[in-house]
């Protein structure tokens, strides 16, 4: 019991560390292109978890690997570049609407029974979502920030979904190639968004290791030990908590103010979030083990 106490402690803080990167990267990308950005983040995040590869890489996990990259690049990719648009709160907020979609997802692709509660969930979330934007309908930016935010939950659904599907893969060398393939394929991404790059500005440097360091790696490992004594269903809910964690980092961080609209949806968003992960199925326990953050 103590050990669960100690990890769901461990579990809220890299939770919180994934939500506090959405302010960061937000301020970060005054100075640095999406893209830049994200190609720089997991080439330091791909080189920090090169030592641990101890037995000799193969072509499964290179495959594998390479097929949740690609998945995990379209999350990353719209996430950051939606984040361009619009604010850290409502980015964290739609992001976490990939925890809604993974059921709808893994039906549609695995043909895994949709639960009566994950129908529900969806159609709270969509509520929840028609709310933030409507506050925000005469921002033509904001409107765009919001479409690929939605996309980029749609890339982490089909990433966890693929990742549950493939447990039986050494985990360290398939998110070990996850995070190279986003490397490469940010890289190659590059000339999408206007280039610029300023890395003598302090919070860009600070933002990149903290996001591929604390948000990245430490906050994986974190996540994978915890899992061992901390149950999934536990874990799920206090993993839900991350577009809590971006609201109130970006309110202290950027100092803009959450308008009543987010505050609203945002809360409708978390509740379907918490319905959806409450009362998980077998089948759907271990994709909570891979996080996009």
């Amino acid at each position: 019991m103590r050990k669960q106490s100690e990890f769901s402690i461990l579990l809220v803080l890299a939770t919180a560390a994934w939500g506090g990167t959405f302010p960061m990267v937000k301020l970060s990308l005054e100075f640095m292109s999406p893209v830049i950005f994200l190609a720089v983040r997991f080439s330091i995040s791909a080189a920090l978890m090169f030592p641990f590869l101890k037995r000799p890489l193969n072509l499964e996990n290179f495959r594998e690997g390479f097929i949740a990259g690609i998945f995990l690049f379209i999350g990353y990719y719209f996430q950051t570049v939606g984040l361009y648009f619009t604010t850290p709160a409502v980015s964290g907020l739609i992001t976490g609407f990939y925890v809604v979609l993974v059921p709808i997802f893994s039906f549609l692709v695995y043909r895994n029974i949709i639960r009566h509660r994950d129908w529900v969930a969806v159609s709270i979330s969509m509520i929840g979502l028609v709310i933030i934007t409507s506050g925000q309908i005469s921002n033509t930016n904001l409107q765009i920030g919001d479409i690929l935010t939605i996309i980029c939950a749609m890339g982490y659904a089909m990433q966890i979904i693929y990742v549950a599907k493939n447990r039986h893969i050494d985990m360290i060398k398939f998110t070990f190639y996850q995070m190279l393939t986003v490397f490469i394929l940010s890289t190659i991404a590059i000339p999408t968004f206007p280039v610029y790059a300023n890395f003598g500005s302090p919070i860009v440097l600070f933002s990149i290791f903290f996001t591929a360091l604390v948000g990245g790696v430490l906050a994986y490992f974190i996540m994978n030990v915890s899992l061992v004594y901390v149950s999934p269903e536990r874990a799920s809910i206090i993993m839900v908590t991350e577009p809590v964690f971006a609201a109130v980092f970006s309110v202290l961080l950027t100092g803009i103010p959450l308008s009543y609209y987010t505050i609203a949806g945002g809360a409708v968003m978390v509740f379907s979030m918490i319905w959806v992960v409450h009362q998980p199925e077998p089948e759907l326990v271990d994709e909570f083990r891979e996080h996009p953050a």
